[in-house]
């Protein structure tokens, strides 16, 4: 009766596969459930050795003795396909405090006919690029990309808006404001195959531009021109700001771009653009109130900047690091510190006197145009 269920186990988790050819993504589809149901004892949570680990590949498909959990060579010979499935012995166990789903059974027993196959979160896979199989060779490749897409919901793009209505997209996009009257006209009065590109180019090439796209990275940096805590008085940081519109009216390189903020002040007699620029480090919120330790607010501002990288620059969050090394991110708590010792080399002090001026200061020009006339004398 045992083996009979065994049979038909495999039997309905290979037709439920060969059902549906879609490939499954193990970070999006099969990692959530394992995480959810699995890990609890056969993962990084287990809080007792059961011999078993499903958190890697290795440890999933090594030999236990003449059968494996995952057999990548002979998927439907893997003990996992049966044992999620057997009625009599089932995993998670019948006592477990979560149990899978069917929709959970079907696309882990898909998983496991496909070759069972493990994956990074897609967030650290280094991207390729590739071209859309179905689309119009003649469109631009996110077009097709967006065209795949919409055919596979049964619909396809809208009609091509006419030039004003581009026009005030992508000015409101690129500017933050509406185009130029003078500029729209020549756009309209332009019938040339360039006329877009022209009016794209006049838009990146205003001052505007840089001005606009600043706001969002000044947002993710936390700017602001007062210290953020406390009494919240202001704080003379605005020569960063500005220094931000600069770069990004200029098209500066990112790997510049990035350099500069977090290490303007070691590179090579840095200028004092690069030392504007790691005006970024000294973003962090401040305090000078009464009863405050010193060395506790050191801390906290290198916690603060450390945790800003990871978010503005890594696009991921450290702050579980500060504690423990999280089980699902790359950096672990070692990393985490000496990423901090970093910060922690800054000759600013932990406390700001409730200064508008505090900690090392440097005298630049008071605004954008004084900084042309300064780069010219340069």
């Amino acid at each position: 009766m045992r083996f009979s269920s065994v049979i038909l186990v495999l039997f309905c988790a290979t037709s439920v596969a060969t059902g549906n050819d879609e490939p499954i993504d193990f970070a999006r589809q099969i990692l959530p459930i394992l995480s959810d149901k699995c890990f609890v004892c056969h993962g990084p949570d287990a809080k007792e050795n059961t011999g078993l680990r499903l958190d890697s590949f290795e440890t999933a498909t090594a030999d236990r003795g003449g059968y494996q959990a995952i057999n990548p060579t002979r998927p439907e010979e893997s003990a996992l396909l049966t044992r999620i499935g057997d009625p009599d012995e089932p995993m998670p166990p019948a006592d477990a405090e979560k149990h899978l789903t069917d929709r959970e059974k079907n696309l882990l027993s898909q998983w496991i006919l496909q070759g069972g196959h493990y994956a990074k979160h897609w967030a650290f896979v280094v991207p390729e690029k590739t071209l859309s199989a179905g689309g119009d060779p003649h469109t631009d490749p996110i077009d097709r990309f967006i065209l795949d897409r919409l055919r596979a919901e049964g619909t396809t793009l809208a009609p091509q808006a006419d030039r004003q209505i581009l026009a005030r997209r992508a000015a409101l996009v690129l500017t933050g404001l509406p185009p130029e009257p003078a500029q729209l006209s020549r756009l309209l009065r332009d019938s040339s195959p360039n006329a877009w590109l022209r009016f794209v180019g006049s838009l990146l090439s205003s001052p505007r531009f840089g001005e606009h796209q600043a706001r969002y990275w000044l947002d993710a940096v936390r700017y602001g021109d007062t210290h953020g805590l406390h009494l919240d008085n202001r704080r003379g940081i605005w020569p960063y700001r500005d220094w931000v519109v600069r770069a990004l009216n200029a098209n500066q390189p990112l790997d510049r771009f990035i350099t500069w903020q977090l290490a303007g002040d070691l590179l090579p007699d840095p200028t004092m653009e690069q030392l504007v620029a790691t005006g970024y480090v000294r973003m962090n919120p401040t305090t000078s109130e009464g009863g405050v330790l010193p060395e506790e607010f050191q801390a906290r501002n290198n916690f603060d900047r450390t945790e800003n990288l990871g978010t503005v620059f890594l696009g991921m969050s450290l702050t579980c690091a500060r504690c423990h090394t999280h089980k699902y991110d790359p950096v672990p708590q070692r990393e985490y510190y000496r990423l901090l010792a970093f910060f922690n080399s800054t000759a600013e002090p932990p406390l700001d006197k409730n200064a508008y001026e505090f900690g090392p200061t440097l005298k630049v020009p008071p605004d954008q145009k004084a900084w042309e006339q300064y780069a010219e004398l340069m």
